[in-house]
Protein backbone atom coordinates (compact mmCIF):
# COMPACT_ATOMS: atom_id res chain seq x y z
CA UNK A 1 0.00 0.00 0.00
CA UNK A 2 1.33 3.70 -1.04
CA UNK A 3 1.32 6.26 1.62
CA UNK A 4 0.01 9.61 0.80
CA UNK A 5 2.17 12.15 0.80
CA UNK A 6 0.95 15.22 2.80
CA UNK A 7 3.70 18.23 2.66
CA UNK A 8 4.90 20.03 5.60
CA UNK A 9 2.76 22.95 4.84
CA UNK A 10 -0.53 21.04 4.88
CA UNK A 11 0.43 19.40 8.35
CA UNK A 12 1.77 22.99 10.10
CA UNK A 13 -1.90 24.56 8.40
CA UNK A 14 -3.42 21.46 10.30
CA UNK A 15 -1.42 21.82 13.53
CA UNK A 16 -2.28 25.59 13.69
CA UNK A 17 -5.65 25.45 12.66
CA UNK A 18 -6.29 22.52 15.00
CA UNK A 19 -5.06 24.50 18.17
CA UNK A 20 -6.78 27.51 17.39
CA UNK A 21 -9.94 25.79 16.76
CA UNK A 22 -9.48 23.57 19.88
CA UNK A 23 -8.79 27.00 22.19
CA UNK A 24 -11.71 28.69 21.10
CA UNK A 25 -13.62 26.42 21.19
CA UNK A 26 -12.62 26.19 24.96
CA UNK A 27 -12.60 29.48 25.41
CA UNK A 28 -16.32 29.93 24.12
CA UNK A 29 -17.37 27.27 26.23
CA UNK A 30 -15.98 28.55 29.49
CA UNK A 31 -17.53 32.02 28.60
CA UNK A 32 -20.78 30.74 28.23
CA UNK A 33 -20.76 28.96 31.37
CA UNK A 34 -19.30 31.83 32.76
CA UNK A 35 -21.73 34.19 31.55
CA UNK A 36 -24.63 31.80 32.22
CA UNK A 37 -23.77 31.43 35.73
CA UNK A 38 -23.45 35.28 36.20
CA UNK A 39 -26.49 36.35 34.63
CA UNK A 40 -28.72 33.13 36.78
CA UNK A 41 -27.11 34.75 39.55
CA UNK A 42 -28.05 38.22 39.30
CA UNK A 43 -31.40 36.92 37.87
CA UNK A 44 -32.45 34.77 40.84
CA UNK A 45 -30.66 37.97 42.82
CA UNK A 46 -33.68 40.35 41.22
CA UNK A 47 -36.33 37.94 41.48
CA UNK A 48 -35.49 36.28 45.00
CA UNK A 49 -35.94 40.25 46.24
CA UNK A 50 -39.23 40.70 44.02
CA UNK A 51 -40.51 37.57 45.61
CA UNK A 52 -39.70 38.38 49.06
CA UNK A 53 -40.68 42.01 48.83
CA UNK A 54 -44.37 41.60 47.03
CA UNK A 55 -44.97 37.83 49.43
CA UNK A 56 -43.83 40.29 52.48
CA UNK A 57 -45.94 42.64 51.50
CA UNK A 58 -49.57 40.40 50.83
CA UNK A 59 -48.27 38.37 53.96
CA UNK A 60 -48.04 41.04 56.02
CA UNK A 61 -51.68 42.82 54.80
CA UNK A 62 -53.21 39.25 55.65
CA UNK A 63 -51.08 39.13 58.74
CA UNK A 64 -52.83 42.49 59.86
CA UNK A 65 -56.16 41.43 58.84
CA UNK A 66 -56.15 38.59 61.38
CA UNK A 67 -54.50 40.46 64.15
CA UNK A 68 -57.50 42.71 63.48
CA UNK A 69 -60.27 40.00 63.93
CA UNK A 70 -58.13 38.77 67.14
CA UNK A 71 -58.26 42.20 68.36
CA UNK A 72 -62.10 41.52 67.77
CA UNK A 73 -62.44 38.52 69.39
CA UNK A 74 -61.35 39.97 72.37
CA UNK A 75 -63.71 42.96 72.29
CA UNK A 76 -64.88 43.47 76.32
CA UNK A 77 -68.68 43.90 74.68
CA UNK A 78 -68.06 40.81 72.38
CA UNK A 79 -66.91 39.10 75.36
CA UNK A 80 -69.76 39.66 77.55
CA UNK A 81 -72.26 38.69 75.19
CA UNK A 82 -70.87 35.46 74.73
CA UNK A 83 -70.94 34.84 78.47
CA UNK A 84 -75.12 35.59 78.57
CA UNK A 85 -75.51 33.80 75.67
CA UNK A 86 -73.44 30.56 76.87
CA UNK A 87 -76.45 30.01 79.45
CA UNK A 88 -78.69 30.44 76.87
CA UNK A 89 -79.83 26.42 76.04
CA UNK A 90 -82.97 26.81 74.05
CA UNK A 91 -83.91 29.01 70.70
CA UNK A 92 -86.38 31.08 71.83
CA UNK A 93 -84.33 32.20 75.34
CA UNK A 94 -81.36 32.51 72.87
CA UNK A 95 -83.61 35.28 70.39
CA UNK A 96 -84.37 36.82 73.60
CA UNK A 97 -80.74 37.44 74.94
CA UNK A 98 -79.44 37.99 71.34
CA UNK A 99 -82.34 41.06 70.71
CA UNK A 100 -81.43 42.75 74.11
CA UNK A 101 -78.20 42.94 72.93
CA UNK A 102 -78.08 42.74 69.17
CA UNK A 103 -77.93 46.67 69.27
CA UNK A 104 -75.05 47.24 71.34
CA UNK A 105 -73.33 44.44 69.50
CA UNK A 106 -74.25 46.08 66.18
CA UNK A 107 -72.79 49.42 67.02
CA UNK A 108 -69.88 47.71 68.17
CA UNK A 109 -69.20 45.50 65.24
CA UNK A 110 -70.45 48.80 62.71
CA UNK A 111 -67.66 50.54 64.60
CA UNK A 112 -64.75 48.16 63.96
CA UNK A 113 -65.44 47.69 60.56
CA UNK A 114 -65.94 50.98 59.60
CA UNK A 115 -62.22 52.37 61.51
CA UNK A 116 -60.21 48.80 60.83
CA UNK A 117 -61.74 46.20 58.32
CA UNK A 118 -63.99 48.07 55.58
CA UNK A 119 -61.67 47.49 52.83
CA UNK A 120 -63.07 45.55 50.48
CA UNK A 121 -65.19 43.19 53.03
CA UNK A 122 -67.79 40.81 51.13
CA UNK A 123 -69.18 39.42 54.77
CA UNK A 124 -68.90 39.21 58.25
CA UNK A 125 -70.41 36.97 60.38
CA UNK A 126 -70.00 35.84 64.56
CA UNK A 127 -70.77 32.69 65.55
CA UNK A 128 -71.08 30.79 68.68
CA UNK A 129 -69.66 27.20 69.12
CA UNK A 130 -73.45 25.58 69.08
CA UNK A 131 -73.26 27.20 65.75
CA UNK A 132 -75.41 29.72 65.86
CA UNK A 133 -75.26 33.18 64.00
CA UNK A 134 -74.85 35.64 66.37
CA UNK A 135 -74.10 38.55 63.97
CA UNK A 136 -73.69 38.53 60.46
CA UNK A 137 -73.02 41.55 57.28
CA UNK A 138 -75.19 39.45 55.18
CA UNK A 139 -78.74 37.07 55.98
CA UNK A 140 -77.72 34.98 58.85
CA UNK A 141 -80.09 32.39 56.92
CA UNK A 142 -77.50 32.65 53.61
CA UNK A 143 -74.74 30.85 56.30
CA UNK A 144 -76.79 28.99 58.29
CA UNK A 145 -75.55 26.12 56.73
CA UNK A 146 -71.72 27.63 56.78
CA UNK A 147 -72.18 28.27 60.77
CA UNK A 148 -72.04 24.40 61.53
CA UNK A 149 -68.88 24.20 59.90
CA UNK A 150 -67.32 27.45 60.78
CA UNK A 151 -67.68 26.55 64.20
CA UNK A 152 -65.29 23.60 64.28
CA UNK A 153 -62.37 25.86 63.41
CA UNK A 154 -60.41 25.92 66.30
CA UNK A 155 -57.35 28.02 65.14
CA UNK A 156 -56.71 31.16 62.85
CA UNK A 157 -57.37 30.08 59.21
CA UNK A 158 -57.08 31.53 55.73
CA UNK A 159 -58.50 30.14 52.19
CA UNK A 160 -58.85 31.47 48.95
CA UNK A 161 -61.99 30.89 47.30
CA UNK A 162 -64.02 31.94 44.36
CA UNK A 163 -67.89 32.87 45.12
CA UNK A 164 -70.66 32.42 42.05
CA UNK A 165 -69.61 35.25 40.55
CA UNK A 166 -65.94 34.48 39.60
CA UNK A 167 -64.83 37.02 42.30
CA UNK A 168 -62.01 35.83 44.06
CA UNK A 169 -62.47 36.01 47.65
CA UNK A 170 -60.52 35.30 51.05
CA UNK A 171 -61.89 34.05 53.97
CA UNK A 172 -60.06 34.26 57.18
CA UNK A 173 -61.90 32.70 60.53
CA UNK A 174 -60.29 33.23 63.63
CA UNK A 175 -61.77 31.33 67.28
CA UNK A 176 -63.56 33.23 70.10
CA UNK A 177 -62.04 31.96 73.07
CA UNK A 178 -63.07 31.88 76.81
CA UNK A 179 -61.09 33.31 80.09
CA UNK A 180 -60.27 29.39 80.50
CA UNK A 181 -59.58 28.72 76.63
CA UNK A 182 -62.37 27.47 75.78
CA UNK A 183 -63.67 27.51 72.51
CA UNK A 184 -66.92 30.10 72.79
CA UNK A 185 -67.12 30.83 68.81
CA UNK A 186 -65.56 31.78 65.55
CA UNK A 187 -65.23 35.09 63.76
CA UNK A 188 -65.44 34.87 59.89
CA UNK A 189 -64.70 37.23 57.54
CA UNK A 190 -64.92 37.25 53.82
CA UNK A 191 -63.29 40.07 51.61
CA UNK A 192 -61.91 40.33 48.13
CA UNK A 193 -58.37 38.99 47.25
CA UNK A 194 -57.99 41.50 43.80
CA UNK A 195 -56.40 43.86 46.70
CA UNK A 196 -53.37 41.67 45.40
CA UNK A 197 -53.66 41.99 41.83
CA UNK A 198 -51.85 45.26 42.20
CA UNK A 199 -48.89 43.71 44.05
CA UNK A 200 -48.63 40.87 41.51
CA UNK A 201 -49.22 42.02 38.39
CA UNK A 202 -46.66 45.38 38.78
CA UNK A 203 -43.60 45.11 36.08
CA UNK A 204 -41.77 46.67 38.29
CA UNK A 205 -38.13 44.29 38.35
CA UNK A 206 -39.65 41.64 36.02
CA UNK A 207 -38.34 40.78 32.20
CA UNK A 208 -41.45 40.65 29.25
CA UNK A 209 -41.20 36.94 30.74
CA UNK A 210 -41.51 37.45 34.05
CA UNK A 211 -44.73 36.90 36.15
CA UNK A 212 -45.83 36.57 39.91
CA UNK A 213 -48.50 34.34 40.73
CA UNK A 214 -50.04 32.76 44.16
CA UNK A 215 -51.14 29.14 44.39
CA UNK A 216 -52.93 27.48 47.16
CA UNK A 217 -52.65 24.16 49.51
CA UNK A 218 -55.08 22.92 46.95
CA UNK A 219 -52.61 23.93 44.13
CA UNK A 220 -54.39 26.34 42.50
CA UNK A 221 -53.61 29.40 40.80
CA UNK A 222 -55.65 31.68 42.66
CA UNK A 223 -54.42 34.99 40.72
CA UNK A 224 -54.63 36.03 37.33
CA UNK A 225 -51.76 34.81 34.79
CA UNK A 226 -50.43 37.41 31.90
CA UNK A 227 -50.51 34.25 29.83
CA UNK A 228 -53.63 32.85 30.12
CA UNK A 229 -57.03 34.25 30.57
CA UNK A 230 -59.39 33.28 33.38
CA UNK A 231 -56.64 31.07 35.10
CA UNK A 232 -57.54 31.89 38.40
CA UNK A 233 -59.43 28.66 40.41
CA UNK A 234 -58.89 27.25 36.87
CA UNK A 235 -55.32 26.23 36.31
CA UNK A 236 -53.48 24.06 38.43
CA UNK A 237 -49.95 24.08 39.24
CA UNK A 238 -48.39 21.27 40.78
CA UNK A 239 -44.72 22.71 40.21
CA UNK A 240 -41.75 22.09 42.21
CA UNK A 241 -41.95 24.86 44.36
CA UNK A 242 -45.49 24.33 45.38
CA UNK A 243 -44.75 20.71 46.00
CA UNK A 244 -42.17 22.14 48.32
CA UNK A 245 -43.69 24.84 50.25
CA UNK A 246 -46.64 22.92 51.12
CA UNK A 247 -44.92 19.45 51.86
CA UNK A 248 -41.83 20.69 53.62
CA UNK A 249 -42.49 24.50 54.22
CA UNK A 250 -39.45 25.56 52.85
CA UNK A 251 -38.79 28.24 49.73
CA UNK A 252 -37.03 27.70 46.91
CA UNK A 253 -33.98 29.65 45.28
CA UNK A 254 -32.89 29.94 41.69
CA UNK A 255 -34.80 27.08 40.27
CA UNK A 256 -34.77 25.54 37.24
CA UNK A 257 -38.42 23.65 36.25
CA UNK A 258 -41.16 23.54 33.52
CA UNK A 259 -43.97 26.04 34.65
CA UNK A 260 -48.15 25.46 34.35
CA UNK A 261 -47.49 25.99 30.80
CA UNK A 262 -44.78 23.21 29.97
CA UNK A 263 -42.55 25.98 29.76
CA UNK A 264 -38.74 26.21 30.97
CA UNK A 265 -38.50 29.11 33.80
CA UNK A 266 -36.19 29.91 35.97
CA UNK A 267 -37.74 30.99 38.99
CA UNK A 268 -37.89 31.32 43.23
CA UNK A 269 -40.76 31.09 46.06
CA UNK A 270 -41.67 32.77 48.91
CA UNK A 271 -43.54 30.42 51.14
CA UNK A 272 -46.42 31.13 53.36
CA UNK A 273 -48.00 27.70 54.09
CA UNK A 274 -49.46 29.26 57.65
CA UNK A 275 -51.53 31.71 55.17
CA UNK A 276 -52.14 28.96 53.04
CA UNK A 277 -50.27 30.30 49.78
CA UNK A 278 -47.06 30.15 48.42
CA UNK A 279 -46.15 32.65 46.03
CA UNK A 280 -44.25 31.84 42.45
CA UNK A 281 -42.42 34.54 41.02
CA UNK A 282 -40.58 32.86 37.50
CA UNK A 283 -39.02 34.08 34.19
CA UNK A 284 -38.65 32.02 30.56
CA UNK A 285 -34.95 30.49 30.97
CA UNK A 286 -34.84 31.49 27.39
CA UNK A 287 -35.57 34.92 27.86
CA UNK A 288 -32.76 35.51 30.17
CA UNK A 289 -30.13 33.75 28.23
CA UNK A 290 -30.56 35.72 25.35
CA UNK A 291 -27.87 37.76 26.52
CA UNK A 292 -25.36 34.49 26.62
CA UNK A 293 -26.53 33.69 22.95
CA UNK A 294 -25.98 36.99 21.52
CA UNK A 295 -22.08 36.86 23.58
CA UNK A 296 -21.94 33.13 21.85
CA UNK A 297 -22.93 34.83 18.12
CA UNK A 298 -20.50 37.26 18.73
CA UNK A 299 -17.69 34.89 19.68
CA UNK A 300 -18.41 32.50 17.40
CA UNK A 301 -18.32 35.19 14.54
CA UNK A 302 -15.14 36.74 15.74
CA UNK A 303 -14.00 33.03 16.20
CA UNK A 304 -14.43 32.20 12.51
CA UNK A 305 -12.70 35.60 11.56
CA UNK A 306 -9.83 34.57 13.67
CA UNK A 307 -9.86 30.65 12.07
CA UNK A 308 -9.25 32.86 8.56
CA UNK A 309 -6.80 35.02 9.33
CA UNK A 310 -5.16 32.79 10.67
CA UNK A 311 -5.56 29.77 8.23
CA UNK A 312 -4.22 32.91 5.61
CA UNK A 313 -1.24 33.27 8.10
CA UNK A 314 -0.44 29.92 8.66
CA UNK A 315 -0.43 29.73 4.42
CA UNK A 316 2.55 31.75 3.99
CA UNK A 317 4.43 30.94 7.40
CA UNK A 318 3.96 27.23 6.11
CA UNK A 319 5.49 28.32 2.45
CA UNK A 320 8.04 30.48 4.49
CA UNK A 321 9.26 27.55 6.51
CA UNK A 322 9.15 24.57 3.81
CA UNK A 323 11.13 26.25 1.29
CA UNK A 324 14.68 25.84 2.71
CA UNK A 325 13.08 22.26 3.77
CA UNK A 326 12.53 21.66 0.16
CA UNK A 327 15.80 22.68 -0.77
CA UNK A 328 17.11 20.25 1.05
CA UNK A 329 15.58 17.80 0.11
CA UNK A 330 16.40 18.00 -3.67
CA UNK A 331 20.12 18.37 -2.27
CA UNK A 332 19.69 15.26 -0.52
CA UNK A 333 18.00 13.26 -3.79
CA UNK A 334 21.06 14.49 -5.84
CA UNK A 335 23.63 12.93 -3.64
CA UNK A 336 21.36 10.13 -3.70
CA UNK A 337 22.21 10.01 -7.37
CA UNK A 338 26.37 10.41 -6.89
CA UNK A 339 26.79 14.22 -7.13
CA UNK A 340 28.69 15.21 -4.18
CA UNK A 341 29.32 18.46 -5.13
CA UNK A 342 25.71 19.83 -3.97
CA UNK A 343 25.13 22.83 -1.60
CA UNK A 344 22.45 23.91 0.11
CA UNK A 345 23.81 27.44 2.10
CA UNK A 346 20.87 28.02 3.70
CA UNK A 347 20.53 31.18 5.88
CA UNK A 348 17.60 31.69 8.47
CA UNK A 349 19.23 32.13 11.69
CA UNK A 350 17.64 29.15 13.12
CA UNK A 351 18.21 24.88 13.28
CA UNK A 352 17.16 24.67 9.62
CA UNK A 353 20.37 26.70 8.98
CA UNK A 354 22.56 24.29 11.46
CA UNK A 355 20.90 21.08 9.61
CA UNK A 356 21.93 22.98 6.47
CA UNK A 357 25.33 23.11 7.78
CA UNK A 358 25.41 19.38 8.81
CA UNK A 359 24.31 18.32 5.71
CA UNK A 360 26.88 20.32 3.81
CA UNK A 361 29.30 18.94 6.08
CA UNK A 362 28.08 15.60 5.48
CA UNK A 363 28.17 15.84 1.92
CA UNK A 364 31.76 17.10 1.93
CA UNK A 365 32.71 14.02 4.40
CA UNK A 366 30.77 11.63 1.95
CA UNK A 367 33.04 13.04 -0.86
CA UNK A 368 36.20 12.61 0.80
CA UNK A 369 35.51 8.78 2.03
CA UNK A 370 34.59 7.97 -1.55
CA UNK A 371 37.84 9.38 -2.67
CA UNK A 372 39.62 7.12 -0.12
CA UNK A 373 37.55 4.26 -0.53
CA UNK A 374 38.72 4.86 -4.25
CA UNK A 375 42.30 5.31 -3.36
CA UNK A 376 42.19 1.94 -0.56
CA UNK A 377 40.72 -0.36 -3.78
CA UNK A 378 43.58 0.32 -5.59
CA UNK A 379 45.51 -0.66 -2.99
CA UNK A 380 43.70 -3.52 -2.08
CA UNK A 381 44.27 -4.83 -5.81
CA UNK A 382 47.99 -4.30 -4.78
CA UNK A 383 47.20 -6.29 -1.69
CA UNK A 384 45.78 -9.08 -3.83
CA UNK A 385 49.67 -10.80 -4.04
CA UNK A 386 49.97 -10.43 -0.40
CA UNK A 387 46.76 -12.57 -0.21
CA UNK A 388 47.74 -15.06 -2.48
CA UNK A 389 50.55 -15.61 -0.10
CA UNK A 390 48.63 -17.67 1.91
CA UNK A 391 50.05 -21.01 3.21
CA UNK A 392 48.77 -23.78 1.23
CA UNK A 393 49.64 -26.20 4.08
CA UNK A 394 47.63 -26.34 7.21
CA UNK A 395 49.96 -25.60 9.92
CA UNK A 396 48.92 -27.21 13.37
CA UNK A 397 49.27 -24.78 16.49
CA UNK A 398 48.16 -24.11 19.80
CA UNK A 399 45.97 -20.48 19.10
CA UNK A 400 45.65 -17.97 22.06
CA UNK A 401 43.71 -15.23 23.00
CA UNK A 402 43.77 -12.28 25.69
CA UNK A 403 40.72 -10.00 25.62
CA UNK A 404 40.30 -6.81 27.98
CA UNK A 405 37.12 -7.07 30.51
CA UNK A 406 35.13 -3.94 29.80
CA UNK A 407 37.25 -1.37 28.70
CA UNK A 408 34.95 0.08 25.98
CA UNK A 409 33.27 1.58 29.56
CA UNK A 410 36.19 2.33 31.44
CA UNK A 411 37.54 4.16 28.61
CA UNK A 412 34.67 6.26 27.90
CA UNK A 413 36.10 8.96 30.57
CA UNK A 414 39.36 9.34 29.40
CA UNK A 415 41.22 11.32 27.34
CA UNK A 416 42.52 10.25 23.97
CA UNK A 417 46.34 10.72 24.69
CA UNK A 418 44.96 8.18 28.24
CA UNK A 419 43.06 5.88 25.59
CA UNK A 420 46.34 5.54 23.62
CA UNK A 421 48.34 5.07 26.96
CA UNK A 422 46.09 2.28 28.42
CA UNK A 423 46.13 0.09 25.65
CA UNK A 424 50.32 0.87 24.57
CA UNK A 425 50.76 -0.42 28.41
CA UNK A 426 48.47 -3.59 27.68
CA UNK A 427 49.65 -4.58 24.43
CA UNK A 428 53.42 -3.83 25.53
CA UNK A 429 53.38 -5.83 28.73
CA UNK A 430 51.51 -8.91 26.68
CA UNK A 431 53.34 -9.24 23.72
CA UNK A 432 56.80 -8.92 26.00
CA UNK A 433 55.44 -11.94 27.66
CA UNK A 434 53.87 -13.80 24.57
CA UNK A 435 57.71 -13.32 22.93
CA UNK A 436 59.24 -14.02 26.07
CA UNK A 437 57.70 -17.68 25.67
CA UNK A 438 58.18 -17.96 22.20
CA UNK A 439 54.98 -17.21 20.82
CA UNK A 440 53.77 -15.34 17.47
CA UNK A 441 51.93 -12.17 17.77
CA UNK A 442 49.26 -11.76 15.47
CA UNK A 443 47.07 -8.83 15.27
CA UNK A 444 45.62 -6.60 17.77
CA UNK A 445 41.97 -6.56 17.27
CA UNK A 446 40.05 -3.51 19.25
CA UNK A 447 40.94 -4.42 22.77
CA UNK A 448 42.61 -8.17 22.46
CA UNK A 449 45.65 -9.41 20.98
CA UNK A 450 46.03 -12.75 19.09
CA UNK A 451 49.00 -14.81 19.18
CA UNK A 452 50.08 -18.82 18.69
CA UNK A 453 52.65 -21.39 19.00
CA UNK A 454 52.92 -23.29 15.99
CA UNK A 455 53.82 -27.11 16.95
CA UNK A 456 57.83 -27.52 16.59
CA UNK A 457 58.53 -29.17 19.26
CA UNK A 458 57.16 -32.06 22.17
CA UNK A 459 56.64 -28.91 24.63
CA UNK A 460 54.42 -26.28 22.58
CA UNK A 461 51.44 -27.78 25.12
CA UNK A 462 53.99 -26.60 27.91
CA UNK A 463 54.89 -23.08 26.39
CA UNK A 464 51.36 -22.07 25.31
CA UNK A 465 50.14 -22.66 28.60
CA UNK A 466 52.85 -21.33 30.77
CA UNK A 467 52.47 -18.33 28.56
CA UNK A 468 48.82 -17.87 29.39
CA UNK A 469 48.95 -18.46 33.25
CA UNK A 470 51.95 -16.19 33.28
CA UNK A 471 50.06 -13.35 31.22
CA UNK A 472 47.00 -14.27 33.94
CA UNK A 473 49.52 -13.95 36.76
CA UNK A 474 51.29 -10.26 35.68
CA UNK A 475 47.72 -8.39 35.89
CA UNK A 476 49.27 -6.93 39.33
CA UNK A 477 52.33 -5.93 37.93
CA UNK A 478 50.31 -4.35 34.93
CA UNK A 479 47.92 -2.45 37.11
CA UNK A 480 50.69 -1.01 38.83
CA UNK A 481 51.99 0.53 35.99
CA UNK A 482 48.51 1.78 35.18
CA UNK A 483 48.19 3.09 38.29
CA UNK A 484 51.54 4.94 38.94
CA UNK A 485 50.88 6.96 35.46
CA UNK A 486 46.98 7.42 36.70
CA UNK A 487 45.08 5.01 34.47
CA UNK A 488 42.19 2.73 36.02
CA UNK A 489 43.07 -1.01 36.24
CA UNK A 490 42.58 -3.71 34.52
CA UNK A 491 41.34 -7.53 33.80
CA UNK A 492 41.47 -9.49 30.92
CA UNK A 493 40.34 -13.14 29.73
CA UNK A 494 42.26 -15.66 28.11
CA UNK A 495 41.49 -18.63 26.27
CA UNK A 496 43.83 -21.45 23.90
CA UNK A 497 42.72 -23.85 21.74
CA UNK A 498 44.43 -26.26 19.43
CA UNK A 499 44.09 -27.26 15.80
CA UNK A 500 45.20 -26.50 11.94
CA UNK A 501 45.51 -22.94 10.75
CA UNK A 502 46.41 -21.13 7.79
CA UNK A 503 48.70 -17.77 7.77
CA UNK A 504 48.77 -15.17 5.93
CA UNK A 505 52.79 -13.54 5.62
CA UNK A 506 55.84 -14.29 4.74
CA UNK A 507 56.72 -16.61 7.55
CA UNK A 508 56.20 -16.96 11.71
CA UNK A 509 58.40 -13.98 11.99
CA UNK A 510 56.38 -11.93 9.69
CA UNK A 511 52.53 -12.83 10.42
CA UNK A 512 49.57 -10.66 8.89
CA UNK A 513 46.74 -12.77 9.91
CA UNK A 514 45.99 -16.21 10.72
CA UNK A 515 42.49 -18.41 9.94
CA UNK A 516 41.15 -21.55 11.01
CA UNK A 517 38.21 -23.71 13.33
CA UNK A 518 40.83 -23.07 16.03
CA UNK A 519 40.66 -19.78 15.89
CA UNK A 520 36.99 -19.17 15.41
CA UNK A 521 37.01 -21.38 18.70
CA UNK A 522 39.25 -19.31 20.47
CA UNK A 523 36.89 -15.82 19.97
CA UNK A 524 33.96 -18.42 21.22
CA UNK A 525 35.03 -19.75 24.42
CA UNK A 526 36.96 -16.78 25.95
CA UNK A 527 33.62 -15.02 27.29
CA UNK A 528 33.42 -17.77 29.25
CA UNK A 529 36.87 -17.33 31.30
CA UNK A 530 36.66 -15.61 34.30
CA UNK A 531 39.10 -11.76 34.74
CA UNK A 532 42.89 -13.13 34.88
CA UNK A 533 42.03 -16.56 34.32
CA UNK A 534 42.95 -19.04 30.88
CA UNK A 535 40.39 -21.71 29.34
CA UNK A 536 40.89 -24.27 26.87
CA UNK A 537 38.67 -26.25 24.85
CA UNK A 538 38.46 -29.87 24.62
CA UNK A 539 40.94 -30.51 21.74
CA UNK A 540 43.84 -28.35 23.80
CA UNK A 541 42.95 -30.74 26.90
CA UNK A 542 43.43 -33.74 25.17
CA UNK A 543 46.69 -32.82 24.29
CA UNK A 544 47.85 -31.12 28.07
CA UNK A 545 46.05 -32.92 30.34
CA UNK A 546 49.03 -35.02 31.27
CA UNK A 547 50.82 -31.91 31.90
CA UNK A 548 51.77 -30.95 35.54
CA UNK A 549 48.54 -28.38 35.44
CA UNK A 550 44.81 -28.39 37.04
CA UNK A 551 41.83 -28.65 35.01
CA UNK A 552 38.48 -27.85 35.92
CA UNK A 553 35.84 -28.54 33.88
CA UNK A 554 33.05 -25.97 33.23
CA UNK A 555 29.56 -27.24 34.24
CA UNK A 556 27.38 -27.57 31.34
CA UNK A 557 24.48 -25.42 32.85
CA UNK A 558 26.87 -22.44 32.08
CA UNK A 559 27.84 -23.14 28.71
CA UNK A 560 24.48 -24.48 27.50
CA UNK A 561 24.64 -22.93 24.56
CA UNK A 562 27.82 -24.65 23.26
CA UNK A 563 27.83 -27.93 22.72
CA UNK A 564 31.35 -28.85 22.98
CA UNK A 565 33.52 -29.11 26.59
CA UNK A 566 35.83 -25.90 28.32
CA UNK A 567 38.27 -26.56 30.97
CA UNK A 568 39.68 -24.02 33.26
CA UNK A 569 43.39 -24.81 33.83
CA UNK A 570 45.35 -23.55 37.22
CA UNK A 571 48.33 -24.30 38.51
CA UNK A 572 49.31 -26.83 40.95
Amino acid sequence: MVKKFISISSKLIVLVLSIAIVSIVITSTLSFTVAESIIKNDVESALRAEANNRGSTIGSIIDNRIELLQELARNPVLFDTFSALSFSVDEITFGKLLDERKLTLENEVMNFQRDQLNAGLRDFAIISSPGRVIYSLNNPEQIGTLAKSLDKVTQTTVKFIQDNNKERLMTITVPILSESSAQQGVITATMTSSVFDDILQSRFGLDETGEVYLVNKNEMMISESIFIDNAAFNQRVNTVPVKECFENGKSVDGLEYLDYRGVEIFGVSHCRSDLGFVLLTEVDESAILVPVYDLQSKIILVSGALIVAATIVTFFLSRKFSRPILKLKSAAELVAKGNFDVETKIETNDEIEELSKSFDSMTKTIKETVSAITKRENIIRRQEDLLSQFSKEKKESCVCLVDLVGSVKITQSLSEEQKRRYYEIFSDSVIEIVRKHKGVPVKFIDDAILFYFPVGSDNVFQQSIDCCLNLAESSSAINKKMESEGLPGIGYRISSTFGSIQIVGGGDKIVSDIFGESVNMCFKINPYALPNSLIIDSIMYEKAKTLDFSFTKLDESIVKELDYKVFIVHRK
